[in-house]
């Protein structure tokens, strides 16, 4: 029976998402238990040979589809995943701690009032990993575990595929886009309708290389302005221009 899948959509980082799966692989504990669903949104770089290479590992399970439909494939990702908690994994994670699934099925029991939790980030001169700043958040503590009750990004995130079913009409009749994306959408309807909080585990680092330092580093700065650009977003688009 699977405990807990890991959902990873891809468009286009082919680099950043062999490393995503290299450290991912090994850091699930009980394999036996856990599925990883890759979906390529529409690549037209070397994502498919990447994926290729995955196809025989029994854990992972690859779907490729010829068009790119935006973070809407998530709707599908999440209909596919069998295990009772859904993890959410961006392609540009490139490092993880050991046990992953245990870790968070074990702070989603602790913290049973949270809906959402995401790993905490390594940050560096180079990047944030998309958190907010400390005084967003306040540290909730039960039996030795930290969360830090605040903004919640779905860099690597957990939530139950029980309360995702309760909230899953309205999910699925949104449109997902930069302005309203999977993760605070997920976010938003826990609360709203669950009355469930979200947080990040503060103990426990994941490394989210975001930003136009590693775009242009593992070569898809041209991928991150097409992004930006067509989501409107030119403030972010400036940015990575300047960078570059």
């Amino acid at each position: 029976m699977i405990k807990i899948s890991f959902v990873i959509l891809t468009w286009n980082r082919y680099k950043f998402l062999d490393k995503c799966l290299t450290a991912l692989i090994p850091a699930i504990g009980t394999t036996n238990t856990a599925e990883i669903i890759v979906m390529d949104n529409g690549s037209t770089d070397n994502t498919s040979e990447i994926l290729d290479r995955y196809a025989a590992n029994p854990l992972v399970q690859v779907v490729k589809r010829r068009k790119n439909y935006g973070l809407n494939a998530y709707k599908k990702l999440f209909g596919m995943a069998k295990g009772e908690y859904v993890v959410i994994v961006d392609d540009d994670v490139l490092s993880f701690p050991n046990r992953l699934d245990e870790l968070f099925i074990d702070y989603l029991k602790t913290f049973s009032d949270y809906g959402f939790i995401a790993l905490n980030v390594i940050q560096d001169e180079f990047t944030n990993g998309a958190k907010p700043t400390a005084e967003n958040y306040t540290t909730e503590t039960r039996e030795n575990k930290n969360i830090e009750f605040g903004p919640t990004g779905g860099w690597c995130a957990c939530f139950k595929k029980s309360n995702y079913n309760k909230i899953k009409l309205r999910f699925l009749l949104t449109n997902l886009n930069m302005a309203k994306s999977e993760d605070g959408l997920l976010v938003d309807l826990f609360n709203r309708k669950l009355k469930l909080k979200s947080g990040i585990i503060k103990d426990y680092y994941c490394f989210h290389a975001c930003g136009p330092y590693y775009a242009n580093k593992y070569g898809h700065m041209d991928r991150e302005l097409e992004k930006y650009n067509s989501a409107g977003l030119h403030s972010i688009v400036d940015e990575y221009k300047n960078f570059k």
